[in-house]
């Protein structure tokens, strides 16, 4: 095993691709925060902003400055590198950094870190209003990265990153989705939950593409993956790793608290989980489970772990060209500052498809954060379709 190397400095870093500036292509009244400019700080920002506002924040640290943002349609970016928000002890109504209470608002390229509250859910963002989209941005060292998703609304998860969160009761998660609609996250990095899980979402349909769920070797995290309420669940692409330490067995939870929705169907495909954890589970569901889809997924174990339990009927079990295999095989895939999940020349001869099993798998994401446009014929079992 590769011990995992030391934890980074927390410098800005934007993601090695992000996409163009939301507050670039945004169109409304323009409010600058930062130093010299007319809000120093993100509340004075808040405590004005209206429907349809841009505003940008400089890079730079903002110490013990919370926010309720009430209006709708908000696009809140930083500019010229991260804003990083560091609680300092203060937290907005208790609850987070920032509450966004408004609709439909978008939060890019900006850091949200050591929040804490007495109830011990204190969030990075803790969000209330309708629709939330988060790109580019960082969650660390919090009881919550974020916490919410009301019912009804959509919650957009892009090229961020959340880390070392969880109060460590096992209540408290990186991430924590409530009922909404849908939640959908692409080109994510997830790792290093304490004790709570590497992600939970208990929406209608949550939908995971080419993103990294880490343990590394000593992280506690209880699930990488938890949807305990069921729903559709589609995992696409996804580089997963359950380390040693962690506080469960099992990999991926699906309606482990009872299936609340009308539909509930788990889909993984083109998947690589890698269990350095001894024993345990891939994948668990219960036995009201209409369907599970694997396909073309990679899993290396340590001490033969199981495939699925749960008691899902084996005939609501699809399987295709999964490939099960040794997590020895991929020495460098519990390395979190530099995961490497591509493996030994022995597996990846067992890897190649006869052709394109899921057309819908055009991308994949050789390190956190970057998206690589696939072509030819056909693909490889797993998330990795060639090495970095």
């Amino acid at each position: 095993m590769v011990a995992a190397a030391p934890t980074p400095s927390p410098a800005p870093s934007p993601a090695p691709n992000p996409p163009s500036g939301a507050c670039d292509a945004a169109i409304g009244r323009v409010l600058m925060v930062g130093p010299g400019q007319p809000y120093s700080v993100p509340s004075a920002a808040a405590a004005v902003a209206q429907a349809g506002d841009v505003v940008r924040i400089a890079a730079g640290d903002y110490r013990g400055d919370v926010a309720t943002w009430r209006a709708n349609n908000l696009t809140i970016c930083g500019t010229g590198g991260r804003a990083r928000l560091f609680a300092d002890g203060k937290s907005a109504q208790g609850k987070a950094i920032w509450v966004i209470a408004g609709a439909d608002t978008v939060v890019e390229g900006i850091e949200f870190r050591n929040v804490t509250v007495p109830d011990q859910n204190g969030a990075g963002i803790r969000a209330e209003g309708g629709n939330l989209t988060v790109r580019d941005c960082g969650f660390f060292d919090s009881d919550e990265g974020i916490l919410g998703g009301s019912e009804g609304a959509v919650i957009t998860i892009d090229r961020s990153e959340f880390a070392r969160n969880g109060f460590g009761d096992g209540q408290s998660h990186n991430i924590y989705i409530g009922a909404a609609v849908r939640v959908v996250v692409t080109a994510s990095f997830f790792h290093q939950a304490k004790i709570g899980h590497n992600f939970k979402s208990r929406a209608r349909e949550t939908r995971i593409e080419n993103s990294y769920f880490m343990d590394g070797p000593d992280g506690t995290s209880s699930y990488l993956v938890d949807t305990p309420n069921g729903g559709i669940v589609v995992l696409r692409g996804n580089l997963l790793q359950k380390g040693p330490q962690a506080d469960n067995s099992v990999a991926i939870a699906y309606g482990q608290e009872g299936l609340n929705w009308t539909t509930n169907t788990l889909e993984m495909v083109h998947n690589t989980v890698v269990m350095t954890y001894g024993g345990g589970t891939f994948v668990v569901a219960p036995a009201a489970t209409q369907s599970v889809k694997l396909a073309a997924n990679l899993l290396a174990g340590t001490g033969s772990p199981r495939l699925i339990s749960g008691g899902v009927a084996a005939s609501a079990i699809t399987q295709q060209s999964n490939l099960m295999t040794s997590a020895s095989a991929f020495v460098g895939a519990d390395n979190v500052a530099a995961p490497s999940f591509w493996p030994s020349a022995a597996v990846q001869a067992q890897l190649r498809l006869p052709g394109v099993l899921d057309a819908t798998y055009a991308r994949d994401s050789p390190q956190p954060f970057v998206l690589r446009p696939l072509s030819g014929p056909s693909r490889l079992i797993g998330a990795l379709q060639s090495a970095r």
